[in-house]
């Protein structure tokens, strides 16, 4: 009804433009621009208050628009114009405060306290150009807690080319966001419940994950694909370059390379696949094959052969107010003797053999009974999350119960126009090892 009423506008803009001729050609280009302009709002309207719309292209020109399914609707931006440059961003403010668990309590007894922190966790920027209907650069530059000097930290976090061939084939070069779960392409703060981004997607899928690389993607019938050939993660520590290597508690977390002057001695293949024809639903998984090895040595000179199989299964949907999410993961990496080896660890300190977890989410849009006519949206939500990160270690080496844990996550979302976002939750954190610290957690964030 909308765009009815748009090309109403302009007919009726128009008749009057052709029947006054007195009317300057400068009044007429006015005229049909704030109409462009009106258009191009309403598409981008289209964005739900759950954010699950991207930005959709209205170039009729373009081959290739971005789908839901794979940026974020701030990342997407670039692909919204129909030629030049294109500036986005977003933006998350957090306050959290922690809590000791009880002795006889659930989450054990804590023995280290942690104060309350108030961190500008992010501040994002996209730089696009598009240089025509087939070729667009795409990018994103990031300070994470603010200051360099105090802990933060400045990086890319992609940077690309693409060249949109035809809508069942694209190809990208560059850095690129890898694409697996449902948090890591799509972690804008607007986009997902929680203050934070769920443990499984951190730690287990270390989000955000990009790399250095190149692949194909695109869409055939109700198949949505993506994959890639990027440079492989890096098991061992090099205190020289800042790289923990894979950890006990952290799973693959620290071996990330990041594109910074990335080891490619191993390369690794991603492929995802998804299901997407139901609309305002999302069916699909990936697998990641990797050797971490990366060329590096064990003390003894022997070098590090450290396989990694990853694949993880997921499901996001929402109908008429109600929302969920799901996500199971599994991780096996091998030569973890020597990974051990090379970065020190001993007893309880091993990498795992075997990670595994997965979490499940709900969320309600209560206006929807309450102010179904509202732009608004209030969301209150509960999520679950079991994972470990030491599943099975080698002979030689115990795993530690503490790796084995359950986050219990219950909160608010609070949306007063799509693109901006208040949020507040509880979380119970607690594993097989008795510890725990549970934390208030407040925060806010915005996309544009």
């Amino acid at each position: 009804m909308k765009r009815g009423i748009v090309c109403f506008v302009a007919i009726l803009v128009c008749c009057g433009v052709l029947k006054a001729e007195d009317v300057d050609s400068a009044w007429k280009k006015q005229m049909e621009s704030k109409i462009d302009a009106l258009t191009q709002e309403l598409e981008k309207a289209k964005l739900s208050p759950s954010g699950d719309a991207a930005v959709e292209n209205t170039s009729a020109s373009t081959p290739l628009a971005i789908s839901p399914y794979s940026l974020g609707p701030a990342a997407s931006k670039v692909y919204g114009v129909d030629k030049g440059l294109s500036i986005g961003g977003y933006g998350e403010l957090i306050y959290q405060s922690f809590t000791h668990a009880h002795a006889d309590g659930i989450a054990g007894d804590e023995t280290e306290p942690r104060n309350a922190e108030l961190n500008l966790a992010r501040w994002v920027t996209y730089f696009g150009y598009r240089f025509n209907d087939k070729i667009v650069f795409n990018s994103e530059l990031e300070l994470e807690a603010a200051n360099s000097g105090k802990g933060g930290e400045a990086e890319v976090e992609f940077a690309y080319l693409d060249f949109a061939l035809w809508k069942p084939l694209g190809f990208r070069v560059g850095e690129l966001l890898l694409p697996v779960g449902l948090t890591n392409e799509y972690h804008e703060p607007t986009v997902f419940h929680g203050v934070l981004r769920p443990d499984v997607e951190t730690y287990l899928i270390p989000t955000t994950w990009h790399e250095n690389g190149a692949g194909y993607y695109g869409q055939a019938g109700p198949f949505a694909y993506r994959g890639y050939v990027v440079a492989g993660l890096r098991a061992a520590k090099d205190d020289s370059r800042g790289q923990d290597g894979l950890q006990p508690d952290l799973g693959l977390f620290e071996a990330r390379q990041e594109g910074s002057r990335s080891k490619a001695h191993d390369l690794a293949f991603v492929q995802r696949l998804d299901y997407v024809a139901l609309q305002g639903w999302l069916f699909g998984g990936s697998v990641y094959i990797d050797n971490a090895g990366q060329g590096d040595t064990t003390p003894s000179g022997d070098r590090i052969d450290a396989p990694i199989t990853m694949w993880e299964t997921h499901i996001r949907g929402e109908y008429k107010g109600l929302e969920m999410r799901a996500l199971y993961t599994q991780t096996t990496i091998g030569g973890v003797g020597e990974i051990n080896q090379a970065n020190g660890f001993t007893g309880n300190q091993s990498v795992g053999q075997y990670l595994w977890g997965g979490y499940v989410e709900v969320a309600y849009n209560i206006l929807n009974v309450f102010a179904p006519q509202s732009t608004q949206y209030v969301s209150p939500f509960f999520r679950y999350e079991r994972y470990n990160t030491q599943g099975t270690v080698p002979d030689g080496y115990e795993s530690d119960p503490a790796n084995d844990r359950r986050i219990y996550t219950t909160g608010i979302s609070y949306k007063p126009i799509p693109r901006v976002v208040l949020k507040a939750d509880w979380q119970v954190r607690n594993s097989h090892g008795g510890g725990g610290v549970n934390a208030f957690n407040l925060g806010t964030g915005y996309e544009f």
